[in-house]
């Protein structure tokens, strides 16, 4: 199964926010985490650009710092985390290696979003309406927007 597709029983919609979450914060592609060579490894620039723009974009206060730096460690622990796990089975693998591999990354991937997901809620619960407005549209349109 292509790493891009959706698999049966994930909503478009559920796949589409979370990856706009995952661009919108740094997080790299299967590609760029391979590249970096695992979880020993720091994560990938374009997750410290992508939370440092974040941040600015953010305008965060000084007591809004240290919820802000939880979630940046949780993207950057994913990133590593999902680094081990396997994205694409050898050549000649069959559809069951294919479908192994895919439950192993989507599990890593499960497991990201759960610890993602209180460190995300505690930040956005301190941020101002004006802050939240941000987010959100960081969130929807990626690093570019």
């Amino acid at each position: 199964m292509p790493r891009y597709a959706v698999p049966a029983g994930r909503s478009l919609a559920t796949t589409a926010a979370f990856s706009a979450l995952l661009i919108a914060v740094g997080a790299p592609c299967a590609a760029q985490i391979l590249a970096q060579g695992g979880s020993n490894r720091p994560p990938p620039p374009n997750v410290e650009a992508n939370i440092s723009n974040l941040h600015q974009k953010l305008q965060l206060a000084p007591a809004q710092e240290a919820p802000f730096n939880a979630v940046a460690n949780v993207l950057r622990e994913n990133a590593r985390a999902e680094a081990s796990a396997p994205h694409q089975p050898p050549a000649n693998a069959t559809a069951v290696d294919e479908l192994r591999a895919e439950i192993q990354y989507d599990e890593a991937e499960l497991a990201g979003m759960k610890k993602l997901l209180p460190a995300l809620e505690a930040l956005y619960a301190t941020l101002s309406p004006a802050q939240k407005k941000t987010a959100d549209g960081a969130f929807r349109q990626g690093p570019g927007g």
